[in-house]
């Protein structure tokens, strides 16, 4: 059945009904207008099928860009000019970022590597890591990867936040490689999607 049959139902109930009819989102007395309380029902129908569209908007899954790491004397430095920028690997103002996973690429065995989560470039002294990648067993120098799925609420990131390698360790890989996804909120939803 169409909406406008259904509408059209609608009112022939209605009418039919009787003085004085009732039903979700509709109450029609005597001499009132059906058109009005169907219009004002429609409108309000409208306006919810909105909202949703603009919640759906506003949450996508987006992939975190490539960042590229050089080892100095064992110690990871962002290798500029590669692929991407510093700030590639951070939320835009007015965003959110859930990380559901991120993989580092280009271990090998034995080497330790710290995640952190700085607000701007500068990193504390005795800051706690947000993971610690390990190379796994059995592979060849320079094609370890680790993979870490911090869950929707795990790792959450705002605008001012980037992504920070450490050595916690032993660290003999050349040059290493961090991705991942995440699903991107748009700040006016974060209440709702955190419900």
């Amino acid at each position: 059945m169409s909406v406008d049959a259904g509408m059209l139902e609608l009112v022939e109930r209605m009418q039919n009904s009787g003085p004085q009819a009732s039903g979700p989102g509709v109450s029609v007395t005597a001499g009132a207008g059906l058109d009005v309380q169907i219009g004002r029902l429609c409108s309000l129908l409208e306006r919810q099928i909105r909202q949703d569209q603009l919640e759906a908007q506003a949450a996508a899954i987006i992939d975190i860009p490539p960042m590229d790491y050089t080892i100095t004397a064992g110690h990871p430095k962002f290798k500029s000019g590669v692929r991407t920028a510093p700030s590639d690997a951070s939320p835009q103002e007015g965003f959110f970022w859930f990380v559901t996973r991120l993989s580092l690429a280009g271990l090998t065995v034995g080497d330790v590597v710290n995640l952190y989560r700085p607000a701007g470039a500068v990193l504390f002294p005795n800051s706690v890591a947000a993971h610690t990648f390990k190379c796994p067993a059995g592979v060849a120098a320079g094609l370890g990867i680790d993979d870490w799925e911090p869950g929707v609420a795990g790792l959450v990131m705002r605008p001012d936040d980037i992504f920070t390698l450490e050595s916690a360790g032993t660290l003999t890989a050349t040059e290493i490689i961090l991705s991942g996804q995440a699903i991107q909120i748009a700040e006016p939803f974060l209440a709702k999607f955190i419900l």
